[in-house]
């Protein structure tokens, strides 16, 4: 079973039993997997998905008249292992932007971007599978979405020191108090580097940040909602899967005074053993208290995507920002 959030058994395991790079294809459904498998049943996936993946992957299918048979030519497709920056040229590019690498997918002439930071110790292709689907069902509803995974230069995108947590919930509550509050070290550093990539992302596309959409899983949705909080401008909105609070007094400040009214998705599960789920309370309350419009919906999974319908939530919010499009 390949496990799409690695980091997860990084952070119980350490980095030798961190699992190997993700095949390139939607994992089959694992709600009895707790190492945060992807959660798309190939049975959820539309006739022309399937069709896509099998082509993705470079096989064909002109010869599978059942959809029986285009299952056995997906599983096919799936098992082929996946190395490069971006899972194939058909289904997604390869492009440097600010000096990241990224996996680029979707229409060239957007009117939404969605950007899609990784987890810790994650590789962003990884993400590639949710972003080729969302797109898909996106583009079937008449809206030019572009999806931009950059991958960070160094194994995480700013230091996190998770002993420190562990210890501070053994030390009573002002000490976990102080840990959350602070900023941890490389921030400030990803703040510039993020800044000049948005930058950068907005000249490629041409759009304003008002059509840019932050997305982000574990501590890639800390990257997506610190970078938010830190534009001149309110971006279109922004995801936190699985996600974490830090630098709450900045926060709070940035939301207050520049980004009032800023939309939130944030998803996080029940289950979750690396980051607790009583944390997504505060984030939320943090997030309420200083004027974000947050839609908080906590599902049965861990460290993980989630079960089935918070795909659903995820492709409702996206197309509630999405501009429609003339189908071409």
């Amino acid at each position: 079973m390949a496990d799409w959030f690695p980091e997860t058994t990084k952070f119980f395991f350490g980095d030798d039993e961190a699992p190997k790079p993700s095949h390139h294809l939607p994992a089959r459904d694992a709600a009895s997997d707790g190492g945060g498998a992807l959660h798309l049943d190939v049975k959820s996936l539309s006739i022309r998905e399937l069709r896509r993946s099998i082509s993705d992957a470079g096989l064909g299918h002109s010869d599978c008249l059942e959809r029986s048979e285009l299952e056995a030519r997906f599983e096919e497709a799936r098992s082929r292992e996946y190395t490069g920056p971006c899972p194939s040229p058909d289904g997604a590019r390869a492009v440097e932007i600010a000096g990241l690498r990224c996996c680029v997918l979707g229409s060239p002439n957007p009117e939404l971007v969605v950007v899609i930071y990784h987890g810790y110790y994650a590789p962003a292709s990884e993400l590639v599978p949710l972003a080729q689907v969302l797109e898909a069902r996106l583009h079937e509803g008449g809206h030019a979405v572009q999806f931009v995974l950059p991958q960070c230069g160094e194994s995480a995108w700013f230091n996190l020191d998770f002993s420190s947590y562990v210890m501070a919930v053994l030390q009573g509550e002002a000490e976990k108090a102080r840990v959350v509050r602070a900023t941890p070290g490389g921030v400030e550093e990803m703040r510039a580097s993020q800044s000049s990539f948005v930058a950068a992302l907005r000249e490629r596309t041409g759009l304003p940040t008002s059509a840019l959409c932050l997305c982000g899983f574990s501590q890639g949705a800390m990257v997506a909602l610190d970078v938010a909080l830190h534009l001149d401008e309110t971006c279109a909105g922004v995801v936190v899967l699985s996600g974490f609070v830090m630098a709450v007094e900045r926060w709070a400040e940035r939301l207050a005074s520049r980004h009032r009214g800023i939309r939130v998705l944030q998803l996080h599960g029940l289950q979750d053993n690396t980051i607790p789920f009583y944390t997504a309370n505060w984030l939320c309350d943090l997030l309420k208290t200083n004027g974000a419009r947050v839609m908080f919906i906590p599902h049965s999974g861990g460290h993980e995507f989630g079960p089935p319908h918070v795909f659903s939530s995820l492709l409702s919010f996206l197309t509630s920002l999405a501009p429609s499009a003339p189908m071409s």
